[in-house]
């Protein structure tokens, strides 16, 4: 990969911050640690009632419940700590990323690869930025080709945002740890025998506890049930967060250059250009999403904890209208969706 040389905007923007923090611990803020405990007791709370109610009704208001709480957990701990930015102890995020794997069922070697190699290096760069790759399903950016499957893609995108964690939890991964492809595009660096451990072991952990348990408690109808609603809800819950800050209007989807890859553009820049923020001023969502609504600070500066992402979005946004360059925002989450559809319809559309 090549990029230009960084420019003004980068350093002056990183002294500014450097200068905010003042020595001060970017990391391991308490503010941080008190919300994981929340979040951590909202989820292991949610399911331990699910399993010891009687009412079916309940369980199914537990499951949505459970759904939201396992999000938060993966919006504010398991992302921070796959980063490295919720401790600074190497030691500390990586006990956190193995737990917070094994209980949301996910592969956390090909999360990092996905996430913190392909998005954030070549962000809605098309072949490379696996974040904008729906293995076919969806069209999420105008360099990718157009076929006629995707012409009504804005009228079911629901659909296929609400089965995520069913495709990603029990096909995806496995189909990426046999193949050692992320997608069609895009190779997976070899595992060692200690990630290939962690892989089978965190999936084994999973399946026993949150599928297997609930089917030797409850009558197999009703766990399908609950097990429907608990992925819905929870894959509704992540694409409407994780998807609305790059496939959307304001954002920009660069071609690689011909030939050698390299991208035409400084780092940074390429990441104000890319990304989007959207309703920053939303307490509730800034609480819940991790910070993820902040995204322009956080492809900046991922290793800081994203607690700190709304006093830095005040000196990220001034230095970059000195700089000339973008500062992409949507005031409002309805604004933000609605956005997107827009951008979902317009990909729709054969290209003339």
């Amino acid at each position: 990969m090549h990029f230009t040389e960084p420019n003004a905007f980068f350093a002056t923007v990183r002294a500014r911050v450097d200068e905010h923090f003042a020595g001060a611990n970017r990391r391991d803020d308490p503010r941080l640690y008190r919300k994981a405990a929340i979040i951590g007791l909202w989820f292991t709370g949610s399911y331990a009632l699910l399993l010891t109610t009687e009412s079916a009704f309940l369980r199914a208001l537990l499951c949505v419940s459970f759904a939201f709480s396992a999000g938060a957990l993966g919006f504010n701990v398991f992302h921070d700590a796959v980063h490295g930015s919720f401790s600074s102890s190497r030691r500390t995020n990586l006990l956190l990323s193995h737990l917070t794997c094994a209980v949301l069922g996910t592969g956390r070697y090909f999360w990092w690869y996905k996430h913190n190699v392909l998005h954030h290096h070549y962000t809605n760069i098309f072949e490379w930025d696996d974040d904008i790759e729906t293995r076919g399903s969806l069209r999420l950016s105008p360099r990718q080709p157009w076929q006629p499957k995707f012409r009504h893609q804005h009228v079911w995108f629901g659909f296929a945002y609400s089965l995520a964690t069913i495709e990603w939890l029990f096909i995806k991964d496995f189909v990426q740890y046999f193949s050692l492809r992320m997608n069609s595009y895009q190779a997976i660096p070899g595992m060692s025998s200690g990630e290939k451990w962690e892989f089978w072991s965190a999936k084994a952990f999973y399946l026993a506890l949150f599928v297997g348990l609930p089917f030797a408690l409850f009558p197999a109808g009703q766990v399908v049930i609950g097990l429907l609603i608990f992925h819905v809800i929870l894959s509704l819950v992540l694409t409407l967060v994780f998807n609305l800050a790059h496939a959307i209007e304001k954002a920009e989807f660069p071609a690689p250059c011909s030939g050698t890859f390299c991208i035409n553009d400084e780092w940074a820049a390429h990441q104000l250009r890319t990304t989007v923020n959207f309703a920053t001023s939303n307490h509730v969502l800034n609480w819940f999403s991790g910070g993820l609504n902040f995204q322009i600070e956080h492809h900046l500066f991922p290793q800081i904890s994203h607690t700190h992402y709304p006093a830095i979005s005040a000196i990220v946004r001034r230095t970059a209208q000195e700089h000339g360059l973008p500062y992409n925002l949507y005031e409002t989450y309805r604004e933000t969706v609605v956005s997107h559809f827009r951008t979902l319809r317009t990909l729709a559309a054969k290209p003339v």
